[in-house]
């Protein structure tokens, strides 16, 4: 029995007083997803997918949204009358490597800066913890050692290997439970850390999701939002 299972359901109020619902993404959410590509910039879908695209196929919207919840798990921010996304985390378990998932969390333009990113990020990692996943890939660009000294110098105990311009980066998963207070949010996390460089646009994401071809991950980054997690600049330091 899991905790994040099909009839998982969240009310949150996010920083701003925008109230939504978070819940597992479902096979009838396709056309939501495929609204919410829609009314990304071309700036934001090229970030996303690291190439120029302008729509997501059939078979895309079924790799998203048809997922079995362990091995591909993904959850979901809505409105509360469900008609519009503001948000998508999930992770990929790696085939032959227990205990190993790559992770994506992707917040609606118009969402940002309100604590979204925050509160999926925290409910991917408890999901991931109670499915048996101890630790989170990250594949980003670097061109020199330089992303990976930056990288260590948030999490000590990161693993970081570079080759050909990757940056391949693995945390350890923080205990979260699933009800952790949304407003307690694990800042001394590397993993968490690292998750608010990249919406503000520190690092920008590799190759990890192409293989599958897809790219929903990272934020739109193409003006100053803020923090991920909906604090400011001043009050994180």
């Amino acid at each position: 029995m899991y905790f994040f299972d099909p009839d998982y359901l969240e009310r949150a109020r996010l920083r701003d007083g925008t109230e939504c619902l978070v819940r597992l993404i479902r096979p009838e959410d396709k056309e939501l997803l495929h609204r919410g590509f829609l009314r990304l910039s071309p700036e934001s879908r090229y970030r996303r997918f690291f190439t120029v695209k302008n729509d997501l196929t059939a078979d895309e919207l079924r790799y998203l949204t048809e997922v079995d919840g362990v091995r591909h798990f993904a959850l979901g921010a809505v409105s509360l009358d469900g008609d519009d996304g503001l948000g998508v985390a999930r992770f990929i378990q790696l085939a032959g490597e227990p205990g190993v998932a790559e992770a994506a969390i992707a917040v609606a333009d118009e969402h940002q800066g309100k604590g979204l990113g925050s509160l999926l990020f925290q409910r991917l990692v408890a999901a991931a913890a109670e499915r048996g996943v101890a630790r989170f890939r990250c594949e980003v660009l670097g061109t020199n050692h330089g992303m990976a000294e930056l990288v260590r110098s948030l999490a000590p105990d990161a693993r970081v290997h570079v080759s050909s311009g990757v940056v391949s980066i693995e945390f350890d998963v923080p205990p979260l439970a699933p009800e952790h207070p949304a407003d307690e949010p694990p800042r001394e996390s590397g993993l968490y850390r690292f998750f608010g460089m990249v919406a503000q646009g520190a690092v920008e994401w590799a190759q990890a999701w192409q293989r599958a071809g897809l790219r929903f991950l990272g934020e739109d980054v193409s003006e100053d939002r803020g923090s991920w997690d909906g604090t400011s600049r001043d009050e994180e330091e």
